[in-house]
């Protein structure tokens, strides 16, 4: 869900894993968007393959989740100075790059989406984080291969989420939900607006001081957008 052309440009591009098949970088035309969350550990070594295979090709990189700033700060400017435009998903990095959430936020599977049917639910990493001991009977859903308008429809049907995924809390955020974020690295530090923070022991105790914030939706589709538009002339120049 976090491609943005499958959104903005489905006939016009095509799609390559990360790292990309040998035979993918052979035949890379001179434009080339990375996205995706946690792929910054291997932009230095896809950029370089793909300049060997087009030496001029202009490089995007739209929602990207780096290193927390202060922590790695020059290698994260070093690495953005080969891209014609960098975009990036954490906030605290507005000042000095694109901010741009998760382009997940353009699936139509928001559109239309259930009210609340429950006080709380539960969407759980399947690997990462501490065990969450979930009470009987509550609804919960992992992130193991589900469909998007199935998670969707799940987060959305909670008025407070609890949740280990980072996508979990951005989905949650987009609809307007409650969050309790229950955090495995410092990924969850990076929000505009910083989700109430516990862990898998005590999480019983935040459900009632959990932050709401007012739906994200259309300010983050916009963002998108407005970054699309950047795009569209860094490829047309």
């Amino acid at each position: 869900m976090s491609g943005p052309a499958q959104y903005l440009w489905p006939a016009k591009t095509t799609n390559h894993p990360i790292p990309p098949r040998r035979d993918a970088i052979e035949c890379y035309s001179k434009n080339v968007i990375l996205g995706g969350g946690q792929i910054f550990g291997q932009l230095a070594d896809v950029m370089s393959k793909v300049l060997e295979s087009q030496a001029r090709a202009k490089m995007v990189a739209w929602g990207v989740g780096l290193p927390l700033q202060g922590t790695n700060d020059n290698l994260v400017k070093g690495i953005a100075g080969y891209f014609s435009l960098f975009g990036t998903r954490n906030y605290e990095w507005k000042d000095e790059l694109n901010f741009v959430p998760c382009a997940s936020c353009l699936a139509r599977c928001f559109d239309q989406v259930p009210l609340p049917t429950n006080d709380l639910v539960f969407y759980v990493h399947r690997r990462k984080g501490t065990r969450l001991e979930v009470p009987d009977g509550a609804p919960v859903m992992s992130n193991a291969w589900c469909t998007p308008q199935h998670v969707i429809d799940f987060i959305a049907s909670g008025d407070t989420v609890v949740t280990s995924s980072y996508h979990g809390v951005y989905w949650a955020q987009l609809l307007g939900r409650k969050v309790i974020c229950l955090p495995y690295n410092a990924k969850f530090k990076t929000f505009q607006h910083p989700p109430t923070v516990a862990d898998a022991s005590n999480w019983q105790e935040h459900v009632s001081k959990a932050r709401r914030t007012h739906p994200l939706l259309e300010e983050y589709r916009a963002l998108n957008l407005s970054f699309a538009m950047k795009v569209a002339e860094v490829y047309v120049g």
